[in-house]
């Protein structure tokens, strides 16, 4: 089904001048069965007592997603995130880091006694850019994470994690309570802490032009971002409240999922986020090598590399 935009949506698309774009991708939702296929990483954010947005990762050897009939998909596991044959509302990406693939899946998620069910309300497919291309060195399957604990902000581990990451995924949340997960990407150093303010800043580079994530950010700006250290597995996760501001607008009006811009990572906008609790996840995923040889997609690219394949 279409993807239908809400009132903070259409207010970014349209200081963007994005709105064409976004109305023509609302109807497009690309490769997604073999997408998810060879996703070998599932992250999903469901929201937790307190109303905060929580990550659940799978990680292992693809597939992880059994396909099981129109809009439901299978993964086989039983998550914790809730009782067995309850259902919560969830944002979903399947992610292959190697090959920069990724599909978004939202929708409810109901835990059976041995698998988990996700029946997707918006599922679509994203671009190959700005993610840095990683393989698990250990296959098995694995949950995460295995444990939380709270950390501060100075403290040298996580300073080190957020310095050195390119990988980080986005939770937010639209008006109607549905959660959302995207993947956010950069060149090292592109998520800049401040931990005397507990501030985050960083840039949201040219997309699509569907701004899903900040429109929802416009409206509710309650966001859980999780920034992950693949050479260990471990990940932090950052919850708080967010900003978004718009960098660019064009004077013609943006037609095209795809631009190809002399800048490696222009910048559409600005996240601004205010750290309400910082927690170190272990376990979250099978620790992850980068692969030298694959090239890291960005918006210099050809637009055929860039596009979903």
């Amino acid at each position: 089904m279409p993807v239908t935009y809400h009132a903070g949506q259409i207010e970014v698309q349209a200081e963007a001048n994005t709105r064409p774009v976004a109305d023509k991708l609302a109807h497009w939702v690309g490769p997604i069965t073999e997408f998810m296929e060879v996703a070998d990483l599932i992250v999903l954010a469901t929201p937790s007592g307190d109303g905060r947005l929580r990550f659940t990762t799978l990680g292992g050897k693809a597939p992880l997603i059994e396909v099981v009939g129109g809009a439901t998909v299978a993964l086989p596991v039983a998550l914790p995130v809730a009782m067995p044959g309850d259902s919560v509302p969830v944002g979903g990406l399947a992610i292959a880091l190697a090959q920069r693939r990724r599909a978004r899946l939202n929708g409810e998620l109901t835990v059976g006694d041995d698998k988990t069910f996700l029946e997707a309300d918006e599922a679509f497919t994203n671009c190959r850019k700005y993610v840095a291309p990683s393989e698990a060195i250990d296959g098995e399957m694995q949950i995460g994470p295995a444990k939380r604990a709270a950390v501060a902000l100075t403290d040298a581990w996580v300073r080190d994690v957020l310095a050195r990451a390119e990988t980080c995924f986005l939770a937010s949340v639209n008006p109607a309570g549905m959660p959302d997960v995207s993947h956010r990407g950069g060149p090292p150093g592109f998520l800049a802490l401040d931990a005397a303010s507990a501030t985050l800043t960083w840039p949201e580079y040219v997309g699509d032009g569907m701004l899903k994530s900040a429109g929802n950010v416009r409206t509710n700006g309650r966001i859980t971002l999780l920034v992950v250290d693949l050479p260990t597995g471990e990940g932090i996760e950052l919850t708080g409240r967010a900003i978004y501001e718009t960098l660019m607008t064009r004077k013609q009006a943006r037609t095209q999922g795809l631009e190809r811009h002399n800048d490696p990572f222009p910048p559409q906008g600005r996240m601004t986020m205010q750290i309400e609790a910082c927690e170190r996840l272990s376990r979250l995923m099978p620790a992850r090598r980068m692969i030298a040889d694959v090239p890291k997609l960005n918006s210099s690219s050809a637009l055929e590399e860039q596009e979903p394949q």
